[in-house]
């Protein structure tokens, strides 16, 4: 049946027009009508070409929506690797590591891959090195990297086998060396994909898309209907970059893609953004799959101490962070983009990355006009006086909630915040008209939408700390942060007359709870189980 009658429900449809119903009609995958009456629902529920619903009290939502994620890596993640996020102890990641090579049985000569872990959770307080991971093998290429995927660990086979020696790569700041000059195998940034990950061998078509597939039915069931994802730097080689993009083209072409992927090309120079732009002329784009964005990583993390400050980090006089573009570089990228109508985001995590980030697109801004909507990914340091600015140029703030409960325990021991309001100062961009929307760049931390508004609006974690939330002036409302993942993220892909509201004429996007997050409990919103979801009327 093409028609489908959802009743006796709670229904928030995010249109000020019509807050709150009680029913509506699909039809063809389209919100048809929000609020019969009694005797419109009483005859289609009689009608042999309309299927009834009874939503038997639950809340409807329109579909939960991630503004940034990595898809690809996530379902890579768990289908691959070593979830070290648990790990409490360098020797703990030893032996996580090896058990995991006994327990598949990988051959010498495997790769072995773990992630997520953290040395603020280590009893040492320190980064792995390639001693560290020697201990896990040296017949097999070890390589593991850190919850903000913005610096990795390797063994010395697999330093070997990249032709990384005290020799080599002197000039690159991003390969780690001991004060002898010795990689001591931590590797940063560009150089994760650029020197390490290129030896990697590619994964089939086939292979990424049984990810995609598994991973997307995965984040479907969990009330998700769109997802923005960041999946170029999942691999290194360009051979893997066109796989993933072919992947996606399969899937949606045969029908077999269960939620609606904005991808954001991620590139780190103007002759790789070329180099995918001629691939991608044979990907056609449509509401389900499209990739007209162009995503930039400015700087590093704040874990990591590459996150771009204009004050030196805590204990160092000369580390300053990480910009890994010049002003004209990310200019001449900014401005190709305009002129093909692509929309550009910016990863900031630092004041310094971001005032870059406004200095170059603001000049941007000005010279191309139009409904640009530029977008700052992370935004996590600024002060008052770039949050005025960014107001002026429109730029919009692509924020993730759960960094706090993970960053409050730390940011003072990193860093000299001269005013704590510059800290994920969410409500304060609110205010001055700023458009944000909600994301977790998974998997980084947990894609729960539920776990991302609880957090928005306590700032703080599950076990309730800090006590009253960490900068509590900056919490959200209930209805702000359930904004973040429907109607915001809508808004940044220029989809806010068809996602994003349960509105007549709009996808039927469509999530129920078994609870209304409007009226839960702040501090119990996590619980919220998620019962259904529907992406152009299709359930799971």
């Amino acid at each position: 049946m093409t028609k489908k009658l959802f009743f006796n429900g709670n229904i928030i449809t995010m249109d000020p027009g019509r807050p709150e119903a009680e029913n509506l009609l699909i039809e063809d995958g389209i919100i048809r009508k929000v609020g019969l009456t009694t005797a419109e629902v009483n005859q289609l529920k009689d009608s042999e070409s309309v299927e009834p619903v009874d939503l038997v009290g639950m809340t409807c939502i329109p579909g939960f929506h991630d503004s940034h994620m990595h898809m690809v890596e996530y379902g890579y993640n768990k289908k691959y690797c070593v979830d070290l996020s648990g790990a409490k102890s360098i020797e703990e990641v030893v032996q996580m590591m090896k058990t995991f090579i006994l327990e598949r049985g990988l051959p010498a000569g495997s790769w072995v891959m773990g992630m997520r872990w953290n040395q603020e959770n280590f009893k040492e307080k320190r980064l792995l090195t390639r001693e560290d991971l020697d201990r896990v093998s040296d017949s097999h290429y070890i390589f593991t990297k850190r919850v903000c995927i913005h610096i990795a660990a390797a063994n010395s086979k697999l330093l070997d086998l990249c032709g990384v020696n005290e020799n080599t790569f002197l000039e690159d700041e991003n390969i780690g060396r001991s004060a002898d000059g010795r990689p001591d195998g931590l590797i940063y940034e560009d150089a994760i994909s650029g020197v390490i990950l290129q030896k990697k061998p590619p994964l089939t078509v086939e292979e990424i898309e049984r990810i995609i597939a598994d991973t997307a039915g995965e984040i479907k069931s969990k009330g998700f209907t769109s997802i923005q994802s960041d999946d170029m730097k999942a691999f290194s080689d360009f051979q893997s970059k066109e796989n993933i993009l072919r992947a996606y083209d399969n899937l949606r072409n045969r029908g077999q893609l269960p939620i609606r992927v904005f991808e954001q090309i991620q590139v780190s120079s103007m002759a790789e953004f070329l180099q995918i732009r001629e691939f991608l002329k044979e990907i056609e784009e449509d509401e389900m799959f499209s990739h007209s964005r162009l995503k930039l990583i400015l700087d590093g993390s704040l874990g990591a101490s590459t996150a771009a400050m204009k004050n030196p980090y805590k204990g160092s006089k000369d580390n300053y962070g990480i910009l890994n573009f010049s002003d004209e570089e990310i200019k001449q990228l900014v401005e190709f983009a305009y002129e093909k109508d692509l929309q550009v985001l910016c990863h900031c995590i630092g004041d310094r990355a971001i005032e870059q980030a406004i200095r170059v697109i603001g000049g941007s801004q000005e010279k191309y006009g139009g409904d640009r909507r530029p977008r700052l990914v992370h935004c996590q340091i600024c002060s008052k006086e770039q949050v005025e600015q960014m107001a002026s140029f429109q730029l919009m703030a692509d924020i993730q909630p759960a960094f706090v409960p993970t960053d409050y325990k730390v940011v003072f021991d990193k860093i000299e915040a001269e005013e704590r309001f510059a800290l994920y100062p969410w409500k304060t961009m609110l205010d001055k008209g700023i458009r944000i929307s909600g994301s977790s760049d998974a998997p980084v931390e947990s894609y729960d939408a539920l776990y991302g508004i609880q957090t928005a609006m306590t700032r703080s974690g599950l076990d309730g700390k800090p006590e009253g939330g960490w900068l509590p002036a900056e919490k959200l409302s209930a209805m702000e942060a359930l904004r973040l993942y429907t109607q915001a993220p809508a808004i940044s892909v220029f989809m806010e007359d068809k996602l994003g509201k349960i509105k007549e004429g709009f996808k039927a996007d469509l999530t129920m709870l078994d609870q209304n997050p409007l009226e839960t409990p702040a501090e119990k919103i996590y619980q919220i189980s998620a019962v259904n979801t529907f992406c152009n009327g299709r359930g799971e």
